[in-house]
């Protein structure tokens, strides 16, 4: 979950863009930022998996996650990924590109592998399944610092979803899975705002929503 990087290293062929995460001056030759696109992806996604982790949705409310997850949350952030790739924007294209593989590896684990999986061992392997995007959540955590308050709140809220949900699996605590999947529904409508601020912010031309965005350090002249 990354907004619109900064304007250093664009090719030439880019207008000069403000430090706002958005890309939100208003001219018409601006170009265009796709990452409202994956933030609404992502947050969609999010809040139908989280919402059947609260324990407040029946069992087979997985299969409507797991339908939005092979082409909203999954296809669709790998496109705007490489999207970012391709415009030298690495932290939105790595941000975009590894979620949207978690949602299509996730929507192939829930289809084809977990059945196969003996009831008494699918907790630990839904656990192990999401410990590497702990690491992953952590140390792009560590590289949302760079970039403003609304995205590294959003990678705090990952992680800590993610870790609820690996010790709830791991334990079979259906306690801490629906505190996981609590902390995913405000997870959701995080991202849901960085995608309104993003889209909203463009189209009036001003900060409507504010993103808290990182201010760059002025250093004394020598």
């Amino acid at each position: 979950m990354a907004p619109s990087p900064e304007s250093s290293g664009s090719p030439p062929r880019a207008v000069p863009r403000s430090d706002s995460s958005s890309n939100s001056v208003g001219s018409s030759g601006q170009r265009v930022s796709p990452a409202p696109i994956a933030f609404g992806a992502f947050a969609g996604t999010t809040f139908l998996l989280s919402w059947v982790n609260t324990g407040r949705f029946s069992a087979p409310g997985i299969e409507t996650a797991v339908a939005t997850a092979w082409a909203f949350g999954g296809l669709v952030q790998l496109v705007v990924g490489f999207w970012h790739l391709r415009n030298d924007e690495l932290f939105p294209a790595v941000t975009f590109g590894s979620f949207g593989a978690f949602w299509i590896s996730f929507a192939l684990f829930a289809t084809l592998y977990l059945d196969q999986i003996p009831a008494a061992s699918r907790g630990s392997a839904t656990a192990l399944f999401l410990v590497p995007w702990a690491v992953f959540s952590l140390y792009m955590l560590v590289g949302a610092v760079r970039v403003n308050l609304a995205v590294f709140v959003a990678y705090v809220l990952v992680e800590a979803t993610v870790i609820a949900l690996i010790v709830g699996d791991a334990t079979g605590h259906q306690s801490a899975v629906h505190v996981g999947g609590w902390l995913g529904v405000v997870l959701a409508a995080e991202v849901w705002y960085i995608a309104a601020a993003e889209v909203l912010n463009h189209q009036f031309g001003r900060q409507l929503l504010p993103l808290g965005t990182r201010r760059r350090a002025t250093l004394p002249s020598s």
